[in-house]
């Protein structure tokens, strides 16, 4: 057999490493690293396949055979980019951080044009705390390419880190000399005058700013922060009612504002009326945008606003149908209005969206009671109540109560009073549940024993509450203790009774049982007058 030319072999050596780069491809590494230490052995061309091997080294994990043979392909051919840069990531992920910084300054004398190489550089001294290095080397390029935001930025704040004023000033001023229209330079510059306690310096800083672009709302807003710290209120308070009104104002900056202003409220009363001016004037800059108008909404169901509440929830809820709470809190603002109409059309709405929420069928079916219609609330409550996972007692509860009520409306009382026991058998202590089975019982005048104790521990549980006074009061009217039935009445009167028709009609029937006619008819003719007694009502009073 003849020797085989150069050519040959060079061909020859092609062919296996276009084999071993399939293979590796497919993952078949054993067999690429087998081809390729072959054309290791011509001593030929054999810097790509060093860096191939390095390579697949790397992704087997064999960290001294990955560096060996990028070693080799960089020692071969230093001014290969592919090279060099590969071994700076493998130095740098192996923390051979003196190693890694000998190959970035190769790379920096190979490519000495290569300014973003020389930015990568200085990365590298910044993330190793070399900060000398990286400010020689920034100087370098901004002798290249002038002023930058990148280098002159980053040269601001490592002179700031390492307190050096004069150059901290400089740096900053370059910046806003080249970019007057940036905001952020001129807020970072104020910010450092006042940590070193120059107050005016820090305001001329603003005022420049402004002088630039008029009604800036990033300087505005550092302006108005620092007014409300400086007790300056009125200041502060006419330039927060600008940038929210500013829609161009980031949104998340706006929100940041009105939590503030909200945590303010809790305590200062100025600062709640301005609250509330800028809910509503961010909604109006920000019609369709949920998360304003969600705070908005919020606001304004806290303050017992449910009128603007409602208008606010219905914005999110057309923006983000998904928005569970804020159906929540719409159906709940409707409820509070009251306006049961309305909110049996959300709550109804709001059970297309959410079929598997028992939540939305307890509101709906309330909503049904609250406008007497018990059949269809039955029909609604029973559908959610199956849906309540056994661990929620507490909605379970609800359902079963509710229910409760809407049998008892409808004087099927073997149910409703079933309803009941079941109810309390999830809340022993729902002191509402025991105050209105205990009161439908006395109505009815059985198991009035059974509701007494129910209704004492529901006073034990919630003391100093007229309706639940008025229930005991009237059980023991029904057991014929008419003195202490009026002592309980008058308590119940006491606290708020005195507006209840129903509360003045059983005063009035406690003085007829006393032989206080005179009295008895002057409580029955304010329960007259208020409006809503019973069906004899009319009678008692011709008595």
């Amino acid at each position: 057999m003849g020797l085989i030319s150069p050519k040959e072999k060079a061909i020859a050596n092609d062919k296996k490493f276009i084999d071993a780069i399939k293979f590796k491809n497919s993952g078949d590494y054993e067999k690429s690293v087998e081809l390729l230490k072959d054309i290791l052995k011509s001593n030929e061309g054999t810097a790509p396949v060093h860096f191939e091997l390095s390579k697949i080294y790397e992704e087997k994990g064999e960290k001294e055979k990955a560096l060996s043979h990028i070693n080799s392909a960089v020692n071969l051919n230093p001014k290969n980019k592919w090279y060099v840069n590969h071994k700076i990531g493998l130095t740098r992920n192996y923390a051979l951080f003196e190693e890694c910084e000998k190959t970035y300054l190769l790379r920096k004398k190979m490519f000495p044009s290569n300014t973003d190489y020389d930015i990568e550089l200085s990365d590298f001294y910044i993330s190793s705390k070399k900060y000398s290095k990286a400010l020689k080397l920034y100087e370098e390029i901004e002798d290249k390419m002038g002023v930058s935001e990148e280098i002159n930025y980053n040269k601001f704040l490592i002179y700031k880190g390492l307190d050096d004023y004069e150059k901290t000033e400089a740096e900053i001023k370059k910046l806003i000399a080249v970019f007057p229209a940036e905001s952020k330079y001129y807020i970072e510059y104020a910010d450092f005058k006042l940590e070193h306690g120059e107050v005016q310096k820090a305001l001329e800083i603003y005022n420049q700013a402004l002088e630039v672009t008029p009604d800036d709302p990033l300087i505005l807003n550092e302006l108005a922060n620092y007014y409300l710290k400086d007790h300056q209120q009125e200041k502060a308070f006419d330039l927060y009612r600008k940038i929210i009104k500013d829609p161009s104002f980031n949104i998340t900056e706006k929100r940041h504002i009105l939590r503030r202003f909200i945590r303010l409220a809790e305590a200062n009363n100025d600062a709640y009326k301005l609250a509330k001016e800028l809910m509503e004037s961010a909604a109006n800059s920000h019609p369709y945008d949920q998360s304003i108008n969600l705070m908005a909404g919020d606001f304004m169901f806290y303050d017992r606003n449910y009128k603007d509440a409602v208008k606010f929830y219905e914005v999110v809820v057309d923006v983000k149908p998904n928005n569970y709470n804020a159906w929540i809190q719409l159906v709940l603002s409707y409820y509070n209005l009251p306006d049961y109409n309305k909110m049996s059309e959300k709550a109804s709405d709001a059970m297309e969206l959410f079929p598997t929420q028992p939540t939305f069928y307890f509101y709906s079916g309330m909503a049904a009671v609250q406008a007497k219609e018990f059949e269809k609330a039955i029909e609604i409550l029973e559908e959610g109540n199956d849906l309540v996972v056994g661990a929620d007692k507490k909605l379970k509860a609800q359902f079963l109560s509710t229910l409760g009520d809407a049998y008892h409306a409808l004087g099927r009382h073997e149910k409703s009073d079933e309803y009941f026991e079941l109810s309390l058998e999830e809340e022993p202590n729902n002191y509402y549940v025991l105050n209105n089975y205990a009161y439908y019982l006395s109505e009815r005048n059985v198991e009035l024993d059974k509701a007494k104790k129910m209704s004492e521990k529901s006073n034990l549980l919630n003391p100093d509450e007229a309706s639940f006074q008025d229930t005991y009061g009237w059980i023991l009217y029904q057991l014929g203790d008419y003195e202490n039935a009026l002592n309980w009445l008058k308590k119940s009167e006491l606290n708020g009774g005195k507006e209840s028709a129903v509360i003045n009609e059983h005063l009035g029937d406690v003085y007829k049982k006393l032989g206080k006619l005179e009295m008895a008819k002057k409580y029955w003719n304010i329960a007259n007058e208020i409006g809503g007694g019973s069906d004899d009502l009319p009678k008692k009073l011709t008595e």
